[in-house]
C-alpha cells in the first residue's frame, strides 16, 4: 500500500490556535516500518499549520510517496526533516525543503542511534562543520572555514550575544534536535553569524499526548549517564514536559573528571481558540575538574615516543608518551551554571494575522582557574606554565515583538513576518593573568593555584559591560508560482556599547563607550524542477564585530564593525519513493574588514584584513534494501586569509586555525529479519588543519572508525557501541597555544539501554 500527499486529499489548515507555533510542537516520533499513513498525516500537520484556508491553493507541496514497509520507510527520518517547520532558515516558519539556504537537523532519535551524547559530538557529524571542547571556549564551532564571532547561537530561536561566551558541551539528551544553518543568519539573528548559526531546540510540550522515554548508559572510564523526559497531557488544551540528565565521568586523561546535568521544563496552554502561550525554564551546569588543557609539543630529542601526528619547526613533536598526562593545577577548576527562561504568546487575529511576543531571559556564571598554556623550554627541558583566572557574571534579556502574515495578495501567497526587538545585556568579568611554577613533562609536580596577588598575577582587571540594542526586521516569503518560491529580507540593528575597566594593580579606572549600525540582508530563491526535487540559490550580506563586545578594550573598542557577503546554491531531492534522499550546494563566503597588522608599522593593530571560503557539500541517504541503509556526506573547505599581516609577515593565501580542508562520513546499517538486531558502523575522515594563521604548524588528518549494534527489547533498545575501534592516535583541535593541540579518546566502548513508555 502507497501512501502520498496527494491521497490524503486537499491540505486545509487546521483551525487550531497552535497555528504558526513550530517551537511549540515537537517533532512527530519516529513512524514505524508501517507507517506510512501517519508520515502522510505528520508531513501535512507540519507544512499545512502555516496555511491558511484562502492561502492553500498558492503553493503545492511535493509528494511525499512512502513504501509501507519498504525500502523508504528506512529514510522516514530523512525525509521528515526536508519537510519539518522550524525557525533556524527563516522568521515566517520555511521548511528546509522552501529555504533557499542549506540547513541541516539532527534529531534525538539520531543522536541517540549514533552515540552523539554531549553537543560536540552532534556538531562533528554535520558537514562543513567542526568542533572543538576547548576549556576555556567550550563547544567551539567552525562553520565553513570561518569560527568564533562568525558563528551564530540560539535556543529555541532566542540569540545571545557574543555566543563564544555562551556556548558550552551540553548534554545532547536535553534537546529534541539541533538545527544548524550554514551561510549568514543575522537577518534572523543580528549582528554576527555570517558562517552560520546553531539553534538548540529543547523538547517542547505535545497536546493530548502522554508519553515518556528514559535512557542509562555506562562505559568507558568509569563513564556514566542517565536521564528522563515525559510529557503529560493536562486536559486537551494544556500540556507539561519535563526533561532530566546526568552525566559523569572520570575522563580518558588523568584528573580530568566532569559532571554535567541538565533539567528542561515546560508548559503549553490553548487559553482560547486564538491564544496560546508556551513558557519554559531550562537549567543546565557543568564542571570540569582540573580539565584538560592538551598536550604539548616537544623537542624529539626529548620524546620517549615521538609521533608523526603534528609537523613543527624545528623537529618538535607530540609524544604519544604524554597522552594521559596532565599540566593543569591540582585544583584547577572550569564551571558553569546557566539558566533560561522563555515564553512565547501568539495571538490570531485572524485567519491570516497572528501577533507573536517572545520574552528571553539567560542569567549564568562562570569560572575558569587553571594553568592553560604550558610551552616547552629547549634550555630547560621542561614545561613554562600560565596561570588564568576568569569569572563571568551575565544576564541577557530581550523582548521581540513580530506581526505575521501568512495569505493570498494579488494572486501570491505571501508568509510575511515584521517587528521590533531590545536586548539588554548585562556582563561582569575578572580578569587575572599570570605564571606558575615550570614542570617536568614526564613527572610533573602540578602544585596549586596561586592566591589573587599583584605578585602572582601581573594583569589583574575587573571588567563592567553593558550592550544594549534595538533591532527592526522584515522578511517576505512570495510563491510567485505553485513551483517558484522567492524570500528576502532585512534586519537593522542599533548596538549601544557600555565599558568599564578596572585595573586592581595601577588603581585605574577606564570608561569607554562606543555605537554601532549594523545592516543585513538577504535575497533567495528556490524552485521546484520535479515534484520532490528543487534548486535554490541565495545572497547574503551580514556584519560581525572584529572581537566580543562584551570584552573590548582601548584597544578595538571604536574599530567598526567588520562585514561579510555570501553566495550559494544548491538542490535538495527525494527520490525513488523516499528510497534517496540528497543534498548538495556549493558556496563562497567573505568576510572584510577584520584586524590585521599595518604592514608599515606591524606593531600597530588595524582594520582591513578580509578573508574567504569556497567550498561544496553534499549529503546522501539510499535505502538500499528494505533491510539495509547508506549514509554519506562530504565537505570541501578551500579557506584562506585574501589579506592578512602579522608581525612575521604577509599571511595572504593562508589557511585559518582548525579548518580542514575535507572531510567526510560514511554511515551504513543493517536491520535483520529473524531477530530484532541491527548492526551500524560509521567511518569519519578529517583531513589536515594548522594551529596557527602562519600555517607553520600542521596536524595530521584521521579517519575513525565506530560500530554498534541494537537489539530490541519491548519498547526498548539496547546498544552496544565501540568508538574509535583502531585506537587512532590523533587531534582533533588546537587552543589558544599552537604548540598545544587536544589529543582525542582512545578506544572505548559503551553500553545503553533507552526506553520509551
Amino acid at each position: 500500500m502507497k501512501w502520498s500527499a496527494s491521497r490524503c486529499g486537499r491540505l486545509r489548515a487546521p483551525m487550531s490556535p497552535a497555528r504558526n507555533q513550530s517551537k511549540n510542537t515537537a517533532m512527530p516520533q519516529a513512524p514505524t516500518p508501517r507507517a506510512g499513513k501517519s508520515l502522510c498525516l505528520a508531513l501535512m500537520a507540519a507544512t499545512a499549520s502555516a496555511v491558511p484556508g484562502n492561502a492553500q491553493d498558492a503553493l503545492q507541496l511535493p509528494e511525499i510517496t512512502v513504501e509501507d514497509g519498504g525500502a523508504g520507510s528506512l529514510l522516514l527520518n530523512e525525509t521528515r526533516k526536508l519537510h519539518t517547520q522550524n525557525e533556524t532558515g527563516s522568521l515566517v516558519g520555511l521548511t528546509p525543503f522552501e529555504t533557499p539556504a542549506t540547513i541541516d537537523i539532527v534529531t534525538q532519535q539520531e543522536m541517540q542511534e549514533r552515540g552523539l551524547n554531549t553537543l560536540t559530538d552532534v556538531y562533528n557529524t554535520v558537514p562543513g562543520v567542526t568542533a572543538g571542547n576547548l576549556p576555556g571556549e567550550p563547544g567551539v564551532t567552525s562553520i565553513r572555514g570561518f569560527s568564533r564571532g562568525a558563528v551564530g547561537y540560539s535556543v529555541d530561536g532566542m540569540q545571545v550575544p557574543d555566543p563564544l561566551l555562551v556556548s558550552r558541551n551540553y548534554d545532547s539528551f536535553s534537546f529534541d534536535r539541533v538545527e544548524i544553518l550554514k551561510g549568514p543568519a543575522s537577518v534572523i539573528y543580528g549582528n554576527g553569524a555570517l558562517a552560520g548559526t546553531i539553534n538548540l531546540v529543547t523538547k517542547q510540550p505535545v497536546l493530548n499526548q502522554n508519553f515518556g522515554q528514559a535512557i542509562a548508559n555506562y562505559g568507558s572510564f568509569d563513564t556514566w549517564r542517565g536521564g528522563a523526559d515525559y510529557n503529560v497531557a493536562i486536559g486537551q488544551n494544556a500540556a507539561v514536559r519535563a526533561s532530566a540528565v546526568y552525566a559523569k565521568s572520570n575522563g580518558y586523561v588523568d584528573d580530568t573528571g566532569s559532571e554535567t546535568a541538565a533539567v528542561t521544563l515546560a508548559a503549553t496552554a490553548a487559553l482560547s481558540d486564538r491564544l496560546t502561550t508556551t513558557t519554559g525554564i531550562d537549567y543546565f551546569h557543568d564542571d570540569y575538574e582540573t580539565p584538560y588543557q592538551g598536550a604539548p609539543l616537544i623537542a624529539r630529542s626529548a620524546a620517549i615516543s615521538p609521533s608523526n601526528i603534528v609537523s613543527a619547526p624545528g623537529g618538535m613533536v607530540i609524544d604519544k608518551a604524554l597522552r594521559n598526562e596532565n599540566y593543569n593545577v591540582y585544583n584547577g577548576e572550569m564551571n558553569s551554571d546557566a539558566v533560561w527562561l522563555r515564553n512565547r504568546t501568539e495571538y490570531r487575529l485572524t485567519d491570516a494575522w497572528t501577533l507573536r511576543n517572545d520574552f528571553n531571559f539567560y542569567t549564568s556564571n562562570r569560572l575558569w582557574a587553571n594553568s592553560e598554556d604550558f610551552t616547552f623550554s629547549a634550555q630547560t627541558g621542561l614545561l613554562d606554565r600560565s596561570t588564568t583566572f576568569i569569572s563571568h557574571d551575565q544576564q541577557v534579556w530581550s523582548e521581540r515583538a513580530t506581526a505575521l502574515f501568512d495569505g493570498v495578495v494579488a494572486g501570491a501567497r505571501h508568509r510575511f513576518a515584521a517587528g521590533l526587538e531590545y536586548i539588554d545585556t548585562t556582563f561582569n568579568s575578572q580578569r587575572r593573568f599570570g605564571t606558575t611554577t615550570s614542570v617536568s613533562p614526564y613527572f610533573p609536580d602540578r602544585g596549586f593555584f596561586p592566591a589573587d596577588t599583584a605578585a602572582n598575577f601581573p594583569t589583574r582587571q575587573d571588567y563592567d559591560s553593558q550592550v544594549g540594542t534595538y533591532a527592526a526586521f522584515a522578511e517576505d516569503a512570495v510563491n510567485l508560482t505553485d513551483k517558484w518560491l522567492v524570500v528576502g529580507g532585512i534586519r537593522y540593528e542599533n548596538i549601544q556599547l557600555d565599558r568599564q575597566i578596572f585595573n586592581l594593580n595601577t588603581g585605574e579606572l577606564l570608561n569607554f563607550a562606543n555605537t554601532f549600525d549594523s545592516v543585513s540582508w538577504r535575497i533567495g530563491t528556490i524552485y521546484n524542477i520535479l515534484p520532490e526535487t528543487a534548486v535554490f540559490a541565495q545572497y547574503n550580506q551580514a556584519t560581525v564585530p572584529v572581537s566580543s563586545l562584551l570584552l573590548s578594550n582601548l584597544a578595538n573598542y571604536d574599530f567598526e564593525l567588520s562585514y561579510g557577503n555570501s553566495m550559494e546554491i544548491g538542490i535538495k531531492s527525494a527520490l525513488w519513493d523516499n528510497r534517496v534522499v540528497a543534498t548538495a550546494s556549493i558556496y563562497q563566503i567573505d568576510q572584510y574588514n577584520i584586524l590585521t597588522r599595518d604592514p608599515s608599522n606591524p606593531a600597530l593593530t588595524v582594520q582591513g584584513g578580509s578573508q574567504r571560503s569556497r567550498g561544496a557539500e553534499a549529503e546522501l541517504a539510499v535505502a538500499v534494501t528494505d533491510q539495509w541503509k547508506v549514509m554519506a556526506n562530504v565537505s570541501y573547505i578551500n579557506a584562506e586569509f585574501t589579506q592578512l599581516w602579522s608581525t612575521s609577515g604577509n599571511l595572504a593565501g593562508n589557511r585559518p586555525p582548525n579548518v580542514p580542508e575535507l572531510t567526510y562520513m560514511f554511515l551504513t546499517s543493517y536491520t535483520f529479519d529473524r531477530i530484532p538486531l541491527t548492526a551500524s558502523a560509521s567511518v569519519q575522515y578529517v583531513s589536515s588543519f594548522y594551529t596557527n594563521t602562519t600555517n607553520t604548524i600542521e596536524v595530521d588528518g584521521r579517519a575513525v572508525l565506530d560500530a554498534w549494534l541494537d537489539y530490541r527489547i519491548g519498547d526498548g533498545t539496547l546498544r552496544l557501541r565501540g568508538k574509535n575501534l583502531t585506537n587512532e592516535f590523533y587531534a582533533n583541535w588546537s587552543g589558544y597555544s599552537s604548540t598545544q593541540v587536544y589529543i582525542a579518546p582512545p578506544r572505548s566502548f559503551e553500553l545503553s539501554y533507552a526506553v520509551k513508555f
